[in-house]
């Protein structure tokens, strides 16, 4: 057990997963989206979930984490989870087209990259590849189980649909902090994200 709660974005890939983790940037917050170190595949395949990276950041958004909710409750009691949401039928077009994307020569040739990629996409949606039904399944199913394990503990999780416009009015009481006089931020591709980026070195 942990001393210091953290902040976790348990939401699936396409949700607005990026914009969240800025968002808590510009509230403070130190979070890394999607971890793909090799320390963090290390641990992830091992049954691990302390996350060592979480020693040096405020939380951890995106599939890394969605997942492994309960092991981190146990873990860092007091924590914030937040579940970013979106239209289903949106979301199922979006990770069609995301799926079908070739993989980027530089992500091809890094091992640690393509092992994380492999581990999380069949942890989460049980396959490597895009299927509709499977990722329709999945979606309910993830909603589902989340909601049911916090139903209740409401002050421990936030469900947000920041695709549908949702934004600081939801989130920052949630975190407890002021909102901001910057517009909330909307984040398309992993190049717009400020990401710390891990040593991949065993």
């Amino acid at each position: 057990m942990n001393l210091h709660p953290k902040y976790f974005g348990i939401g699936l890939s396409r949700t607005g997963t990026k914009s969240l983790t800025l968002a808590l940037e510009q509230l403070g917050l130190h979070v890394v989206h999607y971890p793909r170190d090799a320390t963090t595949l290390k641990e992830l395949t091992e049954g691990t979930y302390e996350f060592s990276v979480l020693k040096d950041c405020d939380g951890i958004t995106d599939i890394t984490v969605s997942p492994f909710y309960p092991q981190l409750d146990a873990l860092y009691p007091g924590s914030k989870f937040i579940l970013t949401v979106r239209d289903k039928e949106s979301w199922l077009r979006s990770m069609s087209a995301f799926f079908s994307k070739p993989v980027p020569p530089h992500k091809a040739a890094n091992q640690t990259v393509m092992q994380m990629r492999q581990v999380m996409r069949f942890a989460v949606y049980g396959s490597y590849s895009f299927n509709y039904d499977r990722f329709s399944y999945v979606y309910d199913l993830h909603l589902k189980n989340v909601r049911e394990y916090f139903r209740s503990r409401p002050e421990s999780l936030l469900t947000i649909d920041i695709c549908g416009g949702e934004g600081w009015e939801k989130l920052c009481p949630f975190v407890g902090k002021d909102v901001p006089g910057a517009a909330f931020p909307s984040i398309r591709g992993t190049s717009d994200l400020k990401r710390k980026e891990f040593a991949t070195a065993a």
